[in-house]
């Protein structure tokens, strides 16, 4: 059965009259009886009734009717996409992303997509979220992908992940406590560090926020032993056996990665997630190209994974 069959058999229904239908479709009225009777052939039972009034569905036809529409206009969509993807075999799209996240996100997805669109070219500045904002609202980026920090209102936000926290320590401290390992940590579990050296983030990063909520939640005053600026920093501390520290996930294996570490998953009552945004300046139209990245971004399964029961099973540490 193809294309042509289903618009014939619909465009009959339309009419009620195989000599109306065959006018419109610009073909010859044997040729569409032909048709239909052919399609009827194919399934043993009846699409029309033959009347005074003309042709009517049957029981059938109906059903047969519905699904050929269903199938035409899934046709159309991929029509749809099928001219946008030639459309955009040449294109430019540039956007900006915060380095950090850059380097963790970028080799995940840039790879893929200059497969698929080889000729469409990609540029990317990396700087921190205010400065990205500016050269947004300035026209010199198409949009930025970023943590969400700080909301502007001439700039609009669609979620792409959550990017949860999880608890970092050092992998020596961790058979000190000896946590689950088959369900992420809640209150209850966390409180058990309150003697602990902390490792905090300079005061003024959403990083910082994320943290102090948790500690809030967990009624605690830690002693917080080092503070920095960057969350490298704070990791390779934690490695080195100088404390405990809360980072997202997409952090966890850049540079460094996890070794000498053990990372815990939080518990989703403790809300401990930075959400990952594509922003663009509210009110503009992007282009083809730029709308395909999102797409293709969206598409993957979750930027940020592996999934967090992946993370925990991976990162957990080995038994004494």
């Amino acid at each position: 059965m193809t294309q042509n069959e289903l618009l014939y058999i619909l465009t009959i229904a339309e009419h009620g009259n195989i000599t109306r239908a065959a006018q419109e479709l610009f073909i010859s009225q044997p040729s569409l009886s032909e048709s239909l009777n052919k399609v009827e052939q194919e399934f043993g039972r009846t699409i029309f009734n033959r009347t005074q009034e003309g042709l009517i569905p049957t029981a059938f036809g109906l059903r047969y009717l519905e699904t050929a529409r269903n199938i035409l206009n899934r046709y159309k969509r991929l029509e749809a996409d099928l001219d946008e993807y030639r459309q955009m075999r040449r294109g430019k799209l540039t956007f900006g992303i915060p380095m950090n996240l850059g380097t963790y996100l970028l080799p995940r997805v840039l790879p893929a997509f200059q497969e698929l669109y080889p000729d469409i070219s990609v540029q990317f500045k990396e700087n921190n979220s205010t400065e990205l904002d500016k050269l947004m609202l300035s026209g010199k980026l198409d949009f930025s992908v970023m943590h969400y920090e700080i909301p502007n209102k001439a700039i609009h936000y669609e979620l792409l992940a959550e990017d949860d926290f999880y608890l970092v320590m050092p992998l020596a401290l961790s058979r000190k406590y000896n946590f689950p390992d088959y369900r992420p940590l809640n209150i209850y579990d966390l409180r058990v560090l309150e003697k602990e050296s902390f490792l905090w983030v300079a005061s003024r990063q959403k990083l910082r926020q994320v943290a102090d909520s948790i500690l809030e939640q967990l009624s605690m005053k830690p002693d917080i032993r080092y503070t920095t600026k960057n969350m490298e920093t704070a990791k390779r501390l934690a490695a080195a056996g100088m404390g405990v520290t809360f980072l997202p996930h997409s952090y966890l294996n850049l540079f460094s990665g996890v070794e000498n570490l053990a990372c815990y998953p939080l518990d989703s009552t403790l809300n401990a997630s930075w959400k990952l945004v594509i922003g663009y300046p509210d009110g503009r139209l992007l282009s083809k190209c730029s709308k395909e990245f999102i797409r293709f971004l969206k598409s993957v399964n979750s930027p940020l994974a592996p999934s967090r029961d992946a993370m925990q099973q991976k990162m957990q540490p080995d038994e004494a």
